[in-house]
């Protein structure tokens, strides 16, 4: 029998009058949905409709890639607002489809976090907005360097000597990770800010997270990752042709020890989980539609399920962090 949703996808976008970044939401709402567009890719939500009125409700910051845009999990930010989510997602400055000036560098590591801080503060300040967010149930989900960007949410203290050290032996091999590998001037001034090669960002406020395809794990350490204590999911990409699997996902799990739960999509590569390509996109960055064996409409609703399951046991208490 097919799932029937209690909710329709509510949809705003450019939230703010004076936006510091553009930030769409998608939430639960009760009028029709109409056709929209994303970037080109056809869906349909429910645009400025009002919330459903039996909140409050979870909210989930979410975090998109490196060079992306806050559209790019909409059918993922659609599927959670039909059954009682908020999803929040700013566009980051500097590492986005439009201005990719600071991608896959220090300063993104360090400005991510802050945006989304920034964008949850201004969210919960809203006249109209705070009231339908439940406070004590507020996530962050991430792809890529979002879900890197969430992990630091969540209390991962990122060390970017790390990130030097692997890149000094392997940047001819892994060429995304370290064209922008950090300089010793780069360590000299985090240890004159924070007294350490670290970039530390925790917001106690989240209380879960999912990284799905998470990236820069190899500035990942067993120091670095020891505060953290949320229930937090690891969505992997069956074959990641982008990020080395030894140094990302599965180095994140190495040290984690049990201490998140980890789940392989079959079929997926890095770009699985953006949106279906439309012709254009196929012939303009073709990269992006890639996927090994699977269709991409078949392994998005094999990670709505996944991450929706993960959010469901979190909220009734079933899965706490340690």
């Amino acid at each position: 029998m097919t799932e029937q949703p209690k909710y329709t996808a509510g949809f705003r976008d450019r939230l703010f009058d004076k936006d510091p970044f553009p930030l769409a939401i998608w939430y639960p709402a009760e009028l029709p949905e109409t056709p929209v567009r994303h970037m080109g890719v056809a869906s349909s939500a429910a645009r400025n409709a009002p919330f459903a009125g039996d909140g409050a409700f979870p909210i989930v910051m979410f975090s998109h890639g490196s060079e992306g845009h806050r559209f790019n999990q909409f059918w993922l930010a659609e599927y959670l607002a039909r059954r009682g989510y908020i999803v929040a997602a700013p566009q980051h400055e500097g590492d986005n489809y439009l201005d990719a000036t600071d991608a896959r560098q220090l300063t993104i590591i360090e400005r991510r976090p802050r945006e989304m801080r920034l964008a949850l503060d201004l969210l919960l300040d809203h006249a109209e907005i705070t009231s339908h967010i439940d406070p004590d149930r507020i996530y962050a989900l991430g792809h890529s360097a979002g879900g890197a960007t969430v992990l630091k949410l969540a209390g991962w203290d990122f060390d970017a000597k790390a990130w030097q050290s692997y890149c000094a032996l392997n940047a001819d091999s892994d060429k995304v990770i370290c064209q922008y590998a950090p300089t010793d001037d780069h360590i000299d001034r985090l240890h004159a800010t924070n007294g350490g090669p670290v970039v530390s960002e925790y917001d106690p406020r989240i209380s879960a997270v999912i990284a799905i395809t998470p990236a820069f794990g190899v500035a990942a350490t067993d120091d670095g990752l020891a505060e953290m204590s949320v229930p937090m999911l690891f969505v992997e990409a069956e074959t990641d042709e982008i990020l080395h699997d030894h140094v990302n996902a599965a180095h994140f799990r190495n040290l984690l020890r049990g201490r998140a739960k980890f789940v392989k999509v079959k079929g997926a590569g890095h770009y699985s989980f953006l949106p279906k390509c439309t012709p254009y996109i196929a012939e303009n960055f073709g990269y992006l539609c890639r996927d090994f064996g699977r269709d991409r409409d078949d392994i998005h609703r094999t990670v709505e399920q996944v991450i929706h399951g993960f959010l469901e046991r979190v909220k009734s208490g079933e899965i706490q962090g340690r």
